[in-house]
């Protein structure tokens, strides 16, 4: 009896062992390789018009050092080509793909990388022509970020001379290229984000000024002009990318643990970490295209002898979206 009972007990454990495994165990994203990068490229400033993924600017540790191109990949012939060779000496710039159908650089560092870069600059998508726009840029810095909503491109974070982190968020009209001041960050930070249903969620970043990474979900309503605190990553991250399918925003690498991924619902506001065969990665690029996630270029501290990455690495995530859309 005494026995038996041992049995009963310890096939309960196993049971509620496994039921609680099966809960804490996290979903698995499967990434293939595609064709690399024409070259090692750390830092790009990524845009997306739906149909190609354009890389421009950034450093390439291999080749001279800071880029004037913008690389130019089409998923369907899995190709990057050269798109422009004129978009002047700079890394770490903020861009957005806008409504008119140009591309906004903003700030970003100089090819003696000393000075940042003033003003704005406007690609032509169809020519890869630039053109330096007569106005003052309030958002001049290194490390920050842009992303759009309707005809307004939002710039926020970033980081300007003597390592003075910024809170700011601006919004650019790009029809009036009128710079608005809006409701500051609710923290200085180098920080990546994207907007969902007019909302602006920003995930981590880094203060260089303190020197500290954030675990913060922040969001900004562009209606109502507020910030609020709407969650909390599962570790500090900073050198990451920030892109959206639906309602549910995908963060990509990590300064330290280069691996991670995951996904933030924007209805439910949680935050689900992700296993994957992800080749680590940080100051890479990021885009999603027909629910595809292509990860490409960057860094990490396993490459120190090259100095970057050239790899592309895409994951369906047609299979999350959809079981998320089933479930509302």
């Amino acid at each position: 009896m005494k026995t038996l009972k041992h049995t009963l007990l310890g096939c309960l454990l196993m049971l509620t062992l496994a039921a609680t495994a099966q809960k804490t165990a996290k979903p698995q994203l499967v990434f293939k390789s595609l064709h690399d990068m024409p070259y090692r490229l750390v830092w790009p400033a990524t845009v997306t018009d739906g149909k190609y993924i354009y890389a421009l600017n950034g450093y390439v540790p291999t080749g001279g050092g800071f880029s004037t191109n913008a690389l130019k990949y089409d998923p369907q012939t899995d190709k990057w080509t050269t798109f422009s060779k004129k978009l002047g000496y700079k890394i770490q710039t903020a861009a957005a793909y806008a409504s008119d159908g140009y591309t906004y650089q903003f700030g970003g560092r100089n090819y003696n990388g000393r000075q940042i870069t003033q003003g704005v600059q406007q690609v032509n998508m169809q020519t890869g022509e630039p053109t330096h726009l007569s106005v003052y840029n309030p958002m001049a810095g290194t490390y920050g970020s842009a992303s759009t909503w309707g005809n307004k491109i939002y710039v926020y974070g970033g980081t300007q001379e003597n390592h003075h982190t910024l809170s700011s968020l601006y919004e650019f009209d790009v029809q009036s290229q009128k710079f608005t001041q809006l409701a500051n960050m609710p923290e200085s930070l180098q920080a990546a984000g994207t907007i969902v249903n007019g909302v602006l969620y920003t995930f981590g970043g880094y203060d260089e000024f303190l020197t500290r990474a954030s675990q913060s979900i922040n969001a900004y309503d562009i209606k109502t002009n507020k910030w609020s605190k709407v969650g909390k990553l599962p570790q500090a991250v900073s050198a990451n990318c920030v892109v959206a399918s639906g309602n549910l925003i995908f963060v990509v690498g990590n300064y330290d643990e280069e691996t991670f991924i995951g996904y933030f619902d924007v209805n439910t506001q949680k935050f689900t970490q992700l296993k994957s065969n992800m080749e680590g990665r940080r100051a890479a690029g990021a885009a999603i295209i027909d629910n595809k996630l292509y990860v490409f270029g960057g860094t990490s501290k396993f490459h120190t002898t090259n100095g970057g990455i050239n790899t592309v690495q895409v994951a369906d995530i047609n299979q999350l979206v959809t079981t998320y859309s089933a479930n509302r």
